[in-house]
């Protein structure tokens, strides 16, 4: 009997402590189209290092710190602000944003609030991979997010590997766009 690929989905992003939360959510890397984007974007760079950069936010300043730190180490551009409303001014700066981790609960503009603000964007900027990393995964909480129009939830505490596999898949999945 196989298994529909629903479920499938589903079991993979419960071994990362992830769970999708929309269909750009996706379970496998496309390297090829990875391979491709990255390509394209040192040329457009001028043979230069490739930045993908990704606005983190949360209000704990630890989180901010230990998460930035681990991207960054890995060779990712970070941008670490205290709540939404700084998020979105990155992103209204006009700097190149590959990703969104939003915190769910902080001050000023929540992480759903931001998310929306993000989805009504009349740029393609409203098509961003929105990752929610919080400690509140209750039901009530999913559907918000959900409706919100975050992609994947994480919980928190987030482990390295999983992280980066999620973030694999969601910038090859931004390549293949």
């Amino acid at each position: 009997m196989e298994i529909p690929e629903s479920q499938q989905l589903a079991a993979y992003f419960e071994d990362l402590d992830a769970l999708p939360l929309s269909t750009r959510a996706q379970n496998d890397a496309d390297f090829e189209n990875l391979s491709r984007w990255i390509d394209s974007r040192l040329a457009g760079n001028g043979g230069g290092t490739l930045e993908w950069h990704v606005i983190l936010a949360d209000d704990d300043t630890s989180n901010r710190l230990v998460i930035g730190s681990l991207l960054e180490k890995s060779g990712l551009t970070v941008t670490a602000v205290e709540n939404g409303s700084q998020a979105i001014d990155v992103l209204n700066d006009g700097k190149q944003v590959d990703l969104f981790l939003l915190d769910i609960n902080m001050p000023v503009m929540d992480g759903l609030e931001a998310a929306r603000t993000i989805r009504a964007r009349p740029d393609v900027n409203a098509d961003l991979t929105l990752i929610a990393i919080t400690s509140d995964v209750s039901p009530v909480r999913i559907a918000a997010m959900r409706e919100a129009g975050f992609d994947i939830c994480m919980a928190k505490p987030v482990r390295r590997d999983n992280l980066f596999r999620v973030i694999l898949g969601s910038l090859s999945r931004r390549a293949a766009v």
